[in-house]
């Protein structure tokens, strides 16, 4: 399926020079890089749509979740409280401030 994920890169970066404003398409793109393991690309996309839209909450759970892998617990739980006052109901980021917290020992 990496080709398929390839394939959605190239289309999501074409749709991404068509409309360099959308940052759910941006965001999408970020969750490919981040589901192919690449995190520096991945940051990067979420970046630029959090730099446009610091309330976009998909992007906040998905850089919170980088931070998170890497152990940088409370740079992720920053970025999921801000995410809560814009998505409340996301069971995945509820998982992921219990996971920062059990992380942290508290």
């Amino acid at each position: 399926k990496e080709g398929d994920d390839n394939q959605a890169i190239n289309v999501y970066s074409a749709g991404i020079q068509l409309y360099p404003e959308n940052v759910e398409m941006a965001t999408d793109l970020g969750l490919i890089y981040l589901k192919l393991g690449d995190y520096s690309e991945a940051l990067n996309r979420f970046g630029f749509v959090l730099a446009h839209d610091p309330s976009f909450a998909k992007a906040l759970l998905a850089t919170g979740s980088i931070m998170q892998k890497y152990k940088e617990y409370d740079m992720a739980l920053t970025k999921y409280k801000v995410a809560t006052k814009y998505w409340p109901e996301s069971a995945a980021l509820w998982n992921n401030i219990g996971m920062c917290f059990f992380g942290k020992k508290k």
